[in-house]
């Protein structure tokens, strides 16, 4: 026993000592950098900066990627713009204990660039540029408002502000637009002392997202266990009831106001009419309890009707319509708007006419208060795309007509995303009554003028854009609307020159998903069978095709087969990622349904992105966000196999011939082919290419606009 206390003071000397050398060591060089530069304080971020150096075995300060340019671009990012940041860590306006977690923040992330990640340079210089903004809104006390403007992007850096004074509140923001980021970030922020209030408002909006989370040792779980929240401890009480099965986790708005018990919301969700009719009561509310989970369970269960009804549309409308002819006017508004991605044309127009029998003397103006406003500027958007506008606006007076189309432009600069804008962008190009257009034009010369009354660069910039679609429309006469036009044009997004789309190791890569739906082989047999001439090789692996050409430029298509849509897809990703690879071209072939999943696939530097199912234009905004130069091709309606396939080999063949891209001349061609066969063509007309994309263009333009503001 003495021996042993002898050799435990031997080791607790040693340690105690290794600590205090440690500690001197760390201080003297803290010490030091204060007389000399950052480089001793950061020694472990220079240190990883070297490694980068040595990336390609030599160290000059640069690193060498096989391309001049992203050569040149990465040398910035990764040494000059890490310096930027470190120097302004050093600010008088950082004390010690903010300058740790910064200093963290950055080598984290830098730790994540290594021989495969190096060549997203432009995902980086976002990142990076992002925290030095941030740092500079630290200083300039204008956090909160940096990061709601770029809430996806900020939790990457929940260690620099989660100590700030606006981390509670900006996380309460967060919590109602992006509550998955939210949930999954909790460790990090966990131990601050506002917490349980962060969770529990993310649990009040989505109910059904949190209940992923209750499970015995779960740290959100536990952390909600000990809320007096009226509505918190409601959702737990349904899932001690009902396990997390049941549908009244929705309903938690008509529960927690005595409208429901939870026995009565649980038997509800069973029934797919009640249940619909129940969540479309409770959305009308303005800001009702499980607001997210309301939006996600509608968009599901409006789908499932329409789904039906666009398959009987060979049936008579006796027949087809059957399923909804007790729906109120309400209900069938709350289909239309619900199933944007999906809905034909004929579906849409006997659910609208069925509405405006149903609201019976009931204005319009009147009726889209019935239902809280919800997605009125989509509902616009969607009778002005299938020619309804008129006859909707027909059913008011000429002040509420007035009135709603104001309302239907204005304040679009107070939301955090552009969805509301480039909805009255896609709205304009389908209006065509010289009433309504002059209501407009007047509405966005107003706010311009209102907003630059304030100084309000980002909302001058977002009606600065919209005052293009008139003068490019020839709606105006007036100089106001050509000068400011003018400040704010819109760029032509027309065409991809060939150079980008080899700037890796000179071949052009293509991935292309299928899924395993019941169009899924025809459609993939069909897209071999474009490719079977004799500039194309197709090389069949199994579970995945290699279609690859054999003269021209090097081009190389990698398909999985639809039937292998698990491991196929996990192998070619696996291919890409130990070869270094990154798709210039990403396709999706399958249902809309699907779409969210190829969409998390989109790299920095993927140039075009084909959405081939359904509704794909409406998922812009979330392309663009993963991509911000991406050309998307994508259908406002029904997306098919006999327009998808020959507009792929087109653009393959202009590729392979090492001509640019130009948009307009491949849809022209296009065109021709798919004009020999009717239903081809009725679809096709459907289609957007990305020089006639006006969401896109909008959201690019804008973005554009507000870095070189920033």
């Amino acid at each position: 026993m003495k021996l042993a206390h002898k050799i435990f003071l031997i080791t607790q000397k040693i340690f105690v000592c290794a600590f205090v050398l440690l500690f001197a060591q760390d201080t003297f060089a803290a010490t030091d950098s204060t007389k000399t530069n950052i480089k001793k304080a950061d020694y472990y971020i220079d240190e990883f900066q070297e490694k980068i150096d040595l990336f390609d075995d030599v160290k000059n300060g640069r690193v060498d990627l096989d391309d001049s340019a992203l050569t040149a671009y990465a040398s910035k990012v990764y040494f000059k713009l890490i310096d930027s940041i470190q120097r302004l860590v050093e600010s008088p306006k950082f004390d010690e204990a903010k300058r740790k977690p910064i200093r963290e923040t950055v080598y984290i992330q830098l730790r994540k660039i290594n021989n495969r990640t190096i060549y997203n340079v432009k995902r980086f210089d976002n990142l990076f540029r992002f925290i030095l903004g941030e740092l500079n809104a630290i200083q300039q006390n204008k956090l909160y408002n940096y990061l709601s403007n770029n809430t996806a992007m900020a939790f990457n850096t929940l260690s620099i502000f989660k100590n700030e004074p606006c981390a509670d509140s900006f996380l309460v923001f967060a919590a109602q637009y992006r509550t998955d980021l939210v949930f999954k970030n909790f460790e990090a922020y966990s131990s601050r002392p506002y917490s349980l209030h962060i969770i529990e408002e993310a649990a009040k909006v989505a109910p059904v997202k949190v209940k992923r989370y209750f499970n015995p040792n779960d740290a959100i779980y536990k952390a909600l266990k000990l809320s007096n929240d009226t509505a918190v401890k409601t959702i737990l009480h349904i899932k001690d009831k009902f396990s997390r099965k049941s549908n009244a986790f929705t309903l938690l708005d008509d529960i927690v106001n005595g409208k429901l018990t939870i026995d009565k919301a649980d038997a509800i969700g069973k029934n797919p009419q009640q249940y619909l009719r129940a969540m479309l009561k409770i959305r009308a509310k303005k800001n009702p309890l499980a607001l997210n989970s309301l939006e996600d369970e509608l968009n599901i269960y409006a789908l499932k009707f329409v789904r039906e009804l666009n398959d009987l549309h060979n049936d008579k409308d006796e027949t087809r319509f059957a399923s909804i002819e007790d729906f109120s006017a309400q209900e069938l508004y709350t289909l239309m708007i619900y199933s944007e991605e999906e809905i034909f044309t004929s579906t849409f127009n006997g659910l609208f006419n069925r509405m405006m029998v149903k609201m019976g003397d009931q204005s319009g103006f009147d009726f889209l208060k019935s239902v809280g406003d919800n997605k009125f500027r989509t509902f616009i958007k969607m009778s002005a795309g299938f020619g309804k506008l008129g006859e909707f606006l027909g059913s008011m007076s000429q002040l509420h007509q007035q009135l709603l189309m104001v309302k239907f432009t204005s304040g679009l600069e107070q939301y955090k995303d552009l969805s509301q804008a480039v909805e009255v962008a896609d709205a304009f190009g389908s209006i065509t009554d010289s009433l309504v257009l002059r209501i407009l034009r007047g509405a966005i010369k107003y706010e311009y003028i209102r907003l630059s009354g304030k100084n309000d660069f980002k909302g001058m910039a977002l009606y600065g854009l919209f005052s293009n679609l008139f003068v490019e429309r020839n709606l105006t006469n007036e100089n106001w609307f050509t000068s400011v036009s003018q400040q704010y044009a819109l760029p032509a997004f027309d065409r991809i020159k060939s150079s980008k789309l080899f700037a890796r190791d000179s071949v052009d890569r293509w991935l292309i998903y299928f899924y395993d739906d019941e169009d899924g082989d025809a459609s993939f047999a069909s897209f071999i069978k474009t490719f079977t001439d004799s500039n194309w090789l197709v090389v069949d692996s199994g579970i995945y095709v290699t279609i690859k050409s054999k003269h021209g430029r090097d081009v190389n298509i990698f398909a999985n087969k639809p039937k292998n849509e698990y491991d196929g897809q996990a192998r070619l990703e696996k291919i890409f990622t130990d070869n270094f690879y990154e798709p210039n071209v990403l396709v999706h072939r399958g249902h809309s349904y699907y779409a969210p999943k190829t969409i998390e696939k989109i790299k920095d530097d993927t140039q075009i992105f084909v959405l081939g199912s359904c509704g794909g234009y409406h998922s812009i905004s979330t392309i663009i966000e993963k991509s911000s130069e991406a050309s998307i091709i994508s259908s406002k309606q029904i997306g098919t196999m006999y327009v998808n396939n020959p507009m792929l080999k087109l653009l393959a063949d202009y590729i392979n011939r090492g001509e640019d891209v130009e948009w307009e001349r491949i849809w022209k061609d296009l065109e021709v082919y798919v004009k020999t066969n009717p239903k081809a063509y009725e679809r096709y007309l459907d289609y957007i290419p990305p020089h006639k994309n006006l969401g896109a263009i909008f959201i690019k333009t804008y973005n554009r606009m507000l870095e070189q503001g920033n």
